[in-house]
């Protein structure tokens, strides 16, 4: 990777822009600074940076990663393949029985990109990304990541019993894949979806499968993560700003302050469990957390008090969608509502007791977004509230009213399992039942007389044959008439969002002028590039990617593939027979050939042959950068300042032409 800015280069830049916020924070220290130094029990959350001038250090080690979901775990095992003996210590706030993060709660999808069909691909996720832009070269790092590091995460799993699966099963097939926007530009790309299972007989899409596979991987690695050890507060140098280590809240109260040598990595995932943030930054006054009840915005609130650059915390849409969550007592975040009714007798209605829209379409293939006036929107539950799904007896009996595959009440390790006809969450209290629709209505505050309406209407449309407000396809209507009658509130609910500090491809977190903030990184959903319009299987691909940048940042260099056994299996060439071996790269532009030359099992040369035009970096980059790898024999070296794209792609190329032939 290109080398960090130096000292000198940073102040330079940075000291000014963030005189404003510095000053603010150093004011907030110095009034904290006599109370904590002797550290006594943390009492709140509201100071999330310290000065490094006012604290002691207890612990000191190379990298300290805050988070132990997808990023946190293909971060730590991008750093120990890098350098084994590199020392990482891993926090994360959860117990050990609900590790995972947003990872454990999400739908198990990991996009790959046929690597020839990158330019396509990148047409349709700009097409998604509209109105926002996002830089060229962020951009095209992605999308290249998406398309070049499949052998990576696949030497990954390998030694705990761990493979990519594909929809439909089987072996990797090109065009198996749930394509959320076709009518957009690029949507007949060439890409698959994967997950990750156990081989001996784990299922297609798992519950957790994804993050099960990498904790394994990490753990196999030596990864020891410190649950219940909360990221409190940065710690930064009140002169230099530069991130020296961080505040760590342990699970007896006390605050323990780590020093980080080579860098902070804020893999904490976004803000869904704070209804505050919600309120603040989305104007919802009831959004509630599908996903992992300790994901609650940590990191953003960190990156916030070092003067970090916040982007895409309320998109046009909200990129993962407002799920149909239902909220009960006894757990902290939602149930997501049944996607496939079975029987017909249901409708939902908003504030004012009517239907709202066509209840019935399957609006989880756009991730919850739906088509109107020529722009895929929000469905409208969230400014509809409240909710409810009204249904009858027929219905109850039908099918269980929540979905048992995405949620974290129905994904988390101890998870809750509805009941097959809804009589448990009766009795529990979580279903209203009522015998007529006007006492149904009373029970659940609205006016007997527009509830008693709606139904009317709903039931003379299905004897018409038709919806005619909302178009609902009339085989999934069915008459509302045989009590008892039920309800359920339904609330705007998010298994993902995308709002955070700017980073740059390296990792970096990115202040006001689009300059790093000296030892600050973060991977993930925390900050990511997705910020409308959102394609199954990006979040969890993009985890890994930026995880692994971070690192690769931090220690230096790309992290070879490793053998099965978890040793150094040094260069991917190393058992390649003599001869000319020829793979298409995509850099910034359309794909080129490089062509590596291999005589008594070492790389002596590196070539260009078609379509070499298209690359970014210049000839004289290019033979820089290659004689080094040549040097070396190892592709752990820098990549060129200003051509990290195509240093990247070259890199992956490597791999991808030698992955088969290591042993």
């Amino acid at each position: 990777m290109a080398k960090n800015l130096s000292r000198k280069e940073f102040l330079k830049g940075a000291a000014m822009s963030a005189a404003g916020v510095g000053l603010m924070a150093s004011g907030l220290m110095n009034k904290q600074a006599v109370a904590e130094e002797a550290k006594p029990e943390y009492k709140n959350s509201s100071s999330w940076v310290k000065a490094s001038q006012n604290v002691t250090w207890d612990e000191e080690h190379d990298i300290v990663i805050a988070g132990y979901g997808m990023a946190g775990t293909a971060a730590y095992i991008e750093a120990v393949e890098i350098d084994p003996n590199v020392d990482v210590v891993i926090y994360d706030k959860s117990d050990e029985a609900n590790a995972g993060g947003q990872a454990i709660a999400s739908g198990q999808c990991v996009i790959f990109v046929e690597p020839n069909d990158v330019e396509t691909f990148r047409t349709y996720m700009r097409a998604m990304n509209e109105p926002h832009v996002i830089p060229e070269e962020d951009f095209n790092w992605l999308t290249n990541e998406f398309a070049t590091d499949l052998e990576w995460i696949q030497a990954a799993l390998e030694p705990v019993g761990y493979e990519v699966g594909y929809s439909g099963g089987g072996a990797l097939r090109w065009g198996t894949l749930l394509v959320e926007f076709p009518d957009l530009p690029g949507a007949d790309f060439v890409g698959a979806t994967g997950h990750f299972r156990d081989k001996n007989g784990g299922l297609a899409f798992e519950n957790g499968g994804c993050w099960n596979g990498f904790a394994k991987a990490a753990e196999y690695r030596g990864a020891k993560p410190q649950y219940e050890h909360q990221v409190v507060c940065l710690v930064q140098d009140a002169v230099t700003r530069k991130v020296d280590g961080v505040g760590v809240k342990k699970p007896d109260g006390s605050v323990i302050y780590v020093k980080a040598r080579k860098g902070v990595l804020l893999a904490t995932g976004g803000y869904e469990g704070d209804m505050e943030m919600y309120r603040n930054f989305n104007g919802g006054d009831r959004i509630y957390n599908a996903g992992s009840p300790y994901v609650t915005g940590d990191g953003v609130k960190m990156e916030m008090a070092i003067g970090a650059q916040l982007w895409h915390m309320d998109g046009q849409t909200m990129s993962c969608g407002y799920f149909h969550g239902i909220k009960v007592p006894d757990f902290e975040t939602t149930f997501i509502r049944q996607f496939y009714m079975k029987q017909g007798s249901w409708m939902e209605v908003a504030a004012d007791s009517t239907r709202y829209y066509n209840e019935a379409k399957s609006y989880q293939r756009q991730h919850m977004k739906y088509y109107e006036h020529g722009k895929y929107v929000d469905v409208p539950i969230a400014r509809s509230q409240p909710v409810h799904i009204i249904f009858d007896e027929e219905c109850r009996k039908a099918q269980p009213m929540v979905n048992a595959w995405i949620g974290w009440p129905v994904t988390c390790r101890n998870p809750y399992h509805w009941s097959d006809d809804n009589s448990v969450e009766i009795e529990k209290g979580w279903i209203v039942k009522a015998d007529t629709i006007e006492e149904l209505a009373e029970k659940l505050g609205r006016d007997p007389a527009a509830l008693r309406a709606e139904v009317d209407h709903f039931n003379a449309m299905v004897d018409a044959g038709e919806d005619a407000d909302f178009g609902r396809d009339i085989t999934t209507m069915a008459k509302i008439e045989n009590g008892p009658f039920y309800a359920i509130e339904e609330v705007p609910a998010m298994p993902a969002c995308s709002g955070g500090a700017r980073r740059n491809i390296k990792g970096q977190v990115l202040n006001w002028d689009n300059e790093p903030i000296e030892g600050l990184y973060s991977a993930g959903e925390l900050g990511s590039l997705v910020c409308n319009l959102y394609q199954n299987g990006t979040y969890l691909h993009e985890a890994i990617c930026s995880g692994r940048a971070a690192v690769d940042t931090m220690l230096g260099g790309r992290a070879e593939l490793k053998s099965s056994s978890g040793g150094q299996a040094g260069a991917p060439w190393a058992e390649a027979e003599d001869g000319d071996y020829s793979v298409f790269v995509t850099g910034l532009h359309d794909p080129y050939e490089v062509i590596f030359t291999i005589k008594d099992k070492k790389l002596v040369a590196i070539t260009l042959g078609e379509g070499k035009e298209n690359m970014f970096m210049t000839e004289e980059q290019f033979k820089e950068f290659t004689q080094s790898i040549i040097d070396a024999q190892s592709m752990g070296v820098d990549a060129i300042s200003g051509a990290t794209i195509d240093s990247q792609a070259i890199t992956g190329g490597l791999m991808t032409a030698f992955s088969h032939k290591t042993s």
